[in-house]
């Protein structure tokens, strides 16, 4: 009988196929995409705190993460220094220890893509982040007001925010999944407005499982709450159709804010059922007064790209008084591909139904152009604007007042078994000084760059990378899953 016992226990072991828990590392960064930045306003803090989006791309591990880094702790030099050591000084500093509590981070699902930053007054700031796994979820996480804690806004059991993750596809009172948001990009938000929505697109389109024809499906701007990004505000309702008025719709990669209109860019985009598809548009704009309603800019008729990715809007000086902004002109940087392209574009009437846009410039840009981020000077003055380009190993400077590029720095290894892909933006810009941050994703770090001055923008340089390089495996083209988090 003993025997017997036995085996039935060497079986009941034996058939227990239960993977063993492989939650991300606390001690580096997989595959960062979306990145995000504050610095508190009279506090203790120098250099503010970053948070980073792990995108988890491989599926090396059981989930995403987002890490909350003080970037005081980690030694970085202080914002707004000059620089006192040489060029190759500085780019071999490596911030390798993140110094990630258990607190500072908390698990989302995998592939996420951009990050937005909500802070409006009396409180300290939410995330936002949204995935592409296959239940395509936002995830909203918020920061204490230390800048390290993390906790999960919509339920989730202790580090893990997917409990409880809003689904973009599982929408009340959808019919036969119609309308939904499979595979969620971009995300943006008013930072300072405590009534803001937190807007959302998706990079695949949607429609009738039986059809084959591309008129019958459509994307969608999706807008919610920022103050409850829940189930229980999700309907129908918030998902604004892009393609109106018999147009194709295409999908969408980012969006931006502007006074009245949410600014869209287009993408190439696929389906289960018509496989790839070319982008319908560049460029389209959502009221936000009324958002079925929806205008094309038409700027592929005056500048022929393929697609777009990330896109940007800031005011732009009064005619009357220069120093003094119109939220009635605004000024748009649009990031198009095929060529690789920055268009820069000026919008008058932009509080009215019937804005006009027109290219100012179009500036050539590395390839794979990725995300975008302005970095003002004083008003009536032209701005510096940063762009990731996914397929080079530099973050692109263009500065308004010299009409070019003034500087190309390079955050890379130059490997070319191990590209790094810069991919998000996030900026730290006090008085006349700025500090650019950007992921590698695909060397697993964030690259540092500083601008003391900004009126030498030339002089732009990368001053530390912080995380352990992301190993890789040359044989499969993925990361080595050599760890789990302590």
């Amino acid at each position: 009988m003993r025997a017997h016992l036995l085996t039935a226990a060497l079986l009941l072991v034996s058939c227990d196929t239960t993977p063993e828990p492989r939650p991300p590392p606390s001690t580096r960064l997989v595959y960062p995409s979306g990145l995000a930045f504050w610095h508190p306003d009279g506090g203790p803090s120098t250099n503010g705190y970053l948070y980073v989006a792990s995108a988890n791309f491989d599926k090396c591990y059981d989930s995403g993460a987002v890490s909350a880094l003080d970037l005081d702790a980690l030694g970085l030099r202080p914002f707004g220094a000059p620089f006192t050591r040489s060029v190759e000084e500085d780019r071999a500093t490596l911030l390798v220890d993140l110094g990630v509590g258990a607190s500072a981070n908390v698990q989302i699902d995998s592939f996420a893509g951009e990050m937005a930053l909500w802070l409006p007054p009396g409180r300290s700031p939410r995330l936002f982040v949204p995935t592409r796994a296959e239940g395509s979820f936002l995830h909203a996480v918020d920061v204490g007001a230390d800048g390290l804690s993390l906790t999960c806004v919509q339920g989730g059991s202790g580090r893990d925010c997917r409990d409880g993750a809003l689904s973009l596809l599982d929408v009340p009172g959808a019919t036969a999944g119609i309308p939904s948001a499979p595979g969620p990009v971009g995300v943006t938000v008013e930072r300072t407005n405590p009534d803001s929505r937190v807007w959302v697109t998706h990079s695949e389109i949607v429609g009738p499982e039986e059809s084959g024809r591309e008129a019958e499906f459509q994307s969608y701007l999706v807008d919610l709450p920022a103050a409850d990004p829940n189930r229980d505000a999700l309907g129908v309702g918030n998902f604004s159709p892009l393609g109106t008025n018999g147009r194709l719709s295409g999908a969408a990669n980012s969006a931006a804010l502007g006074g009245r209109y949410v600014y869209v860019s287009g993408r190439n985009s696929s389906s289960t059922q018509l496989g790839a598809l070319a982008a319908r548009f560049i460029l389209r704009l959502v009221d936000r007064n009324s958002t079925d309603r929806v205008l094309e800019s038409d700027v592929e008729l005056v500048y022929s790209v393929r697609e777009a990715r990330g896109v940007a809007v800031v005011q732009r000086p009064s005619v009357a008084n220069p120093t003094v902004l119109d939220p009635n002109r605004e000024r748009v940087y649009l990031l198009a591909r095929g060529p690789d392209t920055l268009l820069v574009m000026d919008v008058e009437n932009a509080l009215q139904d019937l804005p006009t846009l027109h290219v100012v410039t179009a500036v050539p840009l590395p390839e794979g152009s990725s995300e975008v981020e302005v970095i003002p000077r004083t008003v009536g003055r032209g701005n510096i604007v940063a762009v990731t380009g996914s397929g080079d190993e530099a973050v692109a400077l263009f500065d308004e007042e010299v009409g070019q590029l003034v500087a190309q720095v390079l955050v890379g290894e130059q490997d070319p078994s191990q590209p790094a892909q810069p991919f998000g933006l996030a900026a730290d810009v006090r008085g006349n000084s700025a500090r650019l941050f950007a992921s590698t994703f695909g060397d697993g770090r964030v690259a540092v760059i500083d601008i003391p001055d900004l009126d030498r923008p030339q002089d732009a340089r990368m001053v530390a990378r912080i995380g352990p390089r992301q190993l890789r495996d040359p044989r499969q083209g993925t990361s080595v899953c050599q760890e789990t988090s302590p």
